[in-house]
């Protein structure tokens, strides 16, 4: 079926407006200023691009404009689509801050584990909960002279627990 070059110009100028109506809407949407996203205006695009897609567009001027027109409409829905799925919760944006508050909390958690894994590393015969008295004794020390990133490693030496508890820069 060979189209008339006149109804592909109408065609494809009514493309471009669509792209911009349907970008200020989404737009609009993202701004709560509308309930639903512009899913008509997307039909209407994306029968366009099926109609041409299966009648070629002979001239080449109106072909060169057809296929950036698709690319810029692509090129949209990818950024509308990353955008719903932040709007909806379904994904979370790549930067949050975190509080520094929150990383001496993890700081803390680190140390309280690593502490925790190396005690798993006692032989069974040796009391736990003494040497952890002492460690937490120690921690306490450090962090009254105010160093708060501690490394604590336990080993075995002769049969007896050695600790190595040093602070990290």
């Amino acid at each position: 079926m060979v189209v008339d070059n006149g109804e592909i110009k109408d065609d494809l100028e009514r493309f471009e407006n669509l792209i911009k109506m349907i970008n200020f809407d989404y737009e609009r949407f993202f701004a709560k200023i509308l309930k639903h996203p512009p899913i008509v205006y997307e039909r209407e695009v994306n029968k366009l691009i099926a109609k041409y897609n299966l009648n070629t567009i002979t001239n080449p001027t109106l072909r060169f404009k057809f296929n950036n027109l698709v690319a810029r409409y692509l090129t949209f829905r990818d950024k509308w689509n990353k955008r719903m799925m932040e709007f909806e919760g379904i994904k979370k944006t790549p930067f949050i801050k975190i509080a520094e508050s929150d990383l001496n909390k993890e700081d803390k958690t680190k140390n309280k584990i690593d502490f925790e894994s190396e005690l798993d590393k006692l032989p069974p015969n040796i009391d736990r909960n003494k040497i952890s008295k002492l460690i937490e004794n120690k921690i306490e020390e450090y962090r009254t002279k105010g160093v708060e990133n501690l490394e604590v490693k336990i080993s075995i030496v002769e049969n007896k627990p050695k600790l190595i508890i040093r602070p990290i820069k």
